[in-house]
C-alpha cells in the first residue's frame, strides 16, 4: 500500500490555526511531520486555536504554535529561529498568509494598498527569506506559496488581491531559477470555493451556496482538507520531481464552468 509519510519531517506553516492553513497543518501531522505553525494572536479566535491543538495532541501529533504578525519580518524571524532551536531544522515552509476584502478600484486607498502588499505579499518574502539559508545548510526543502485562482481570472472581489497573488507566481519563478538545483523545490498551491469560514460568510444564503456549487464542475466545494493533501503529497519522496507549478485546486471552476453559469 502506498501512503504519504512524512515522518522525520520538520514543517512550518505561516498562517495555520483556521481554515487552508489549518487543514495542512492537520494532514501534515497525520503523515507524520512535526509541524510548527503561526497565528495573529486574536482572542477572537482563541477557541479555534485551543481545539486544533487540542486535537492534533489527542492524536499524538507534536503539533506546535506561535503567535505572530506575519507583516513583521523580525518576528517571522524570531518565529523560525525558535521552530530551528526546537527541530533544528526545517523542511517545508507554507505561507498561507492572506487577506481579500471585497471593493471596487476606485474605493482602493492608498492605505488599502500598502496593507495588502504588506499582508498578502511580504508576508510571504519574510518567511521564505528566513528559511532559505536553514534549508541551504540541511541540504534542501520544499516550499509552497499558496495564491488563489484570482491569479488567472481575476476575480475574489479586489484588484489588489489578485495581484498580489499573481505575483506570487514571479516570486516561485525565481526561487525555482535559483533554488531547484540545490535542492530547494517551490511550487505554487491556488485554491478556489474552498469551504472556509470567509465563504461561508459570502454565502451564507443557502440559495448562493447552491448557485456556487453550480459552477463546479465536479459538483461540491473544496474543503482545506484538499489542499492539505495536496501540499503532503508534494512535501513527499512522491513530489521530488515537481517544481516551478502554479497547480489549481478548484475542482475545475475556473477554466471549466458548466455552460449557463
Amino acid at each position: 500500500m502506498i501512503t504519504i509519510d512524512l515522518t522525520g519531517k520538520v514543517a512550518l506553516v505561516i498562517g495555520g490555526s483556521r481554515g487552508i492553513g489549518a487543514g495542512i497543518v492537520k494532514t501534515f501531522a497525520d503523515a507524520g511531520a512535526a509541524v510548527a505553525f503561526t497565528h495573529t494572536g486574536n482572542p477572537a479566535y482563541a477557541a479555534q486555536l485551543g481545539a486544533l491543538l487540542d486535537e492534533q495532541r489527542a492524536d499524538g501529533h507534536l503539533v506546535t504554535a506561535f503567535a505572530c504578525d506575519a507583516q513583521n519580518s523580525k518576528e517571522t524571524q524570531n518565529v523560525v529561529d525558535q521552530v530551528l532551536k526546537l527541530y533544528g531544522k526545517i523542511d517545508i515552509l507554507v505561507a498561507n498568509v492572506g487577506k481579500n476584502i471585497a471593493r471596487s478600484v476606485e474605493a482602493t486607498t492608498d492605505e488599502d494598498w500598502i496593507q495588502s502588499v504588506d499582508i498578502n505579499l511580504s508576508s510571504t518574502f519574510y518567511a521564505v527569506r528566513a528559511v532559505i539559508r536553514p534549508m541551504l545548510d540541511a541540504g534542501g526543502g520544499r516550499i509552497f506559496l499558496i495564491g488563489s485562482s484570482a491569479a488567472f481570472d481575476g476575480g475574489g472581489g479586489s484588484l489588489d488581491y489578485a495581484a498580489m497573488k499573481a505575483a506570487l507566481a514571479g516570486m516561485m519563478r525565481y526561487l525555482m531559477k535559483n533554488y531547484s538545483s540545490k535542492k530547494i523545490l517551490t511550487n505554487v498551491i491556488h485554491p478556489c470555493v474552498i469551504e472556509t469560514d470567509l465563504l461561508k460568510v459570502r454565502y451564507s444564503d443557502s440559495e448562493k451556496k447552491k448557485q456556487l456549487i453550480s459552477q463546479v464542475p465536479v459538483g461540491r466545494l473544496g474543503t482545506p482538507d484538499d489542499i492539505g493533501r495536496l501540499a503532503a503529497f508534494l512535501a513527499s519522496d512522491f513530489g521530488d520531481f515537481i517544481c516551478g507549478q502554479e497547480i489549481l485546486v478548484d475542482g475545475g471552476r475556473t477554466f471549466f464552468r458548466p455552460a449557463g453559469t
